[in-house]
């Protein structure tokens, strides 16, 4: 079982206003969320769509996961399923 999740669905409705960088920092915090989530729920494969861009999300997203995630195994997600802007983390026990 593989949960999806696109980090621009995690967005408010309502995104004028916002800094990009006070964008990035909510789809982070929904990455922790989710994570946290999937942990206690014994997921064993996550996938977060972040699109391709600039690269920055995608950063970002590595960053958290090396950083508060570091036991748990990341990758890009398969291509065919959902083209290059996903990564998968694989949290086997």
């Amino acid at each position: 079982e593989i949960y999806t999740l696109s980090l621009h669905d995690a967005l408010p409705i309502y995104t004028a206003g916002l800094s990009n960088t006070q964008i990035i920092e909510i789809q982070k915090e929904k990455v922790e969320s989710e994570m946290k989530a999937a942990i206690q729920t014994g997921i064993k494969k996550i996938v977060f769509i972040h699109g391709v861009g600039q690269g920055v999300l995608k950063q970002e997203v590595l960053k958290l996961l090396k950083t508060k995630y570091a036991k748990y195994y990341t990758q890009d997600a398969s291509f065919r399923e959902y083209g290059y802007g996903a990564t998968m983390v694989i949290l086997r026990k």
